[in-house]
């Protein structure tokens, strides 16, 4: 997971990002059988598996770009089944935001983590 926005010319500008929305694409392949796709991108037909949303909180901790400075978005996006039911999907998403330093280190501005569930 990398964001930029890379689409206003005012350096001075602060991008706040308030939510991630989250597709897939999956085949079920099993030996012998047809294989079966589909995917819930927004360019697809709709099936019973929806986009997911995922909310920063807008009081405490929603991210924010200086694209002056030269502000990225970086994190791991996580998803496995649900412990409870196996038709259940989880997803955490580990974020955080910041730049490279005059050093070519990382320097940290803000970071979180989301975490939601996708009911079947």
């Amino acid at each position: 997971l990398r964001l930029r926005d890379d689409a206003s010319p005012d350096d001075d500008d602060i991008v706040t990002i308030h939510q991630l929305v989250v597709s897939f694409d999956i085949d079920f392949a099993v030996s012998g059988t047809k294989v079966v796709s589909f995917s819930t991108g927004c360019q697809s037909t709709p099936t019973h598996w929806k986009q997911a949303v995922m909310w920063f909180d807008p009081v405490h901790n929603c991210p924010a770009l200086s694209k002056g400075r030269g502000e990225v978005m970086k994190g791991t996006f996580q998803m496995k089944r649900n412990a409870q039911n196996h038709r259940d999907i989880d997803m955490t998403v580990r974020w955080e935001t910041g730049r490279s330093g005059e050093d070519g280190t990382w320097v940290r501005a803000m970071d979180g983590v989301l975490k939601r569930s996708l009911i079947a």
